[in-house]
């Protein structure tokens, strides 16, 4: 069962997910933006229903810049960030944290009723894919175009066939500004 939506918990995630977007108009943008409004919509409360017609009105309107859809009764924390929103496809069962990066073609997809966990902070490249009962933990990286099969550890980089999973390496530049 998905809980209740609130006005003011919609405002923040919109809120954070514009920060994360250089300009208002970007389409990625416009994409969470139709996922926020149809999940207040959905659940929300009785007085909420009223929006339907603005939400068919901004989903065909989101339907001509992206075929992106975020299912709304999946949980997707503030501040998701879509650089190019085409060809991603997410299961409603998965669960995606804050700050989330999602590049084109993510799959997020279910496996024996399971779907993958995104913890905060991840970055999923061009091409991701991810199956089943994994968690990809805080602040981890999956390379363009690998297949996540198994979990992946906070702020470990994988890449490929996942076969080589390696702790992310500090730079230079990030030992300096800590």
């Amino acid at each position: 069962m998905t809980r209740r939506v609130t006005l003011q918990e919609t405002l923040i995630n919109i809120s954070a997910d514009r920060q994360r977007y250089a300009r208002w108009r970007h389409a990625g943008f416009w994409v969470t933006f139709c996922y926020r409004l149809r999940r207040l919509r959905k659940f929300g409360g009785p007085l909420w229903k009223l929006m339907l017609p603005l939400d068919i009105a901004l989903e065909l309107s989101r339907l001509l810049i992206s075929d992106t859809k975020i299912p709304s009764n999946m949980d997707v924390g503030p501040g998701l960030y879509l650089p190019h929103p085409t060809g991603v496809v997410i299961n409603d069962s998965a669960v995606i944290g804050a700050e989330v990066d999602l590049f084109q073609q993510v799959t997020l997809g279910e496996w024996h009723g399971k779907a993958p966990i995104l913890e905060d902070g991840c970055k999923l490249f061009a091409g991701a894919r991810a199956f089943g009962d994994v968690r990809i933990g805080f602040g981890a990286k999956i390379g363009a175009n690998t297949v996540i099969q198994r979990d992946v550890p906070a702020n470990y980089v994988a890449y490929l066939d996942a076969t080589k999973v390696r702790p992310k390496i500090e730079r230079a530049a990030d030992k300096i500004a800590s």
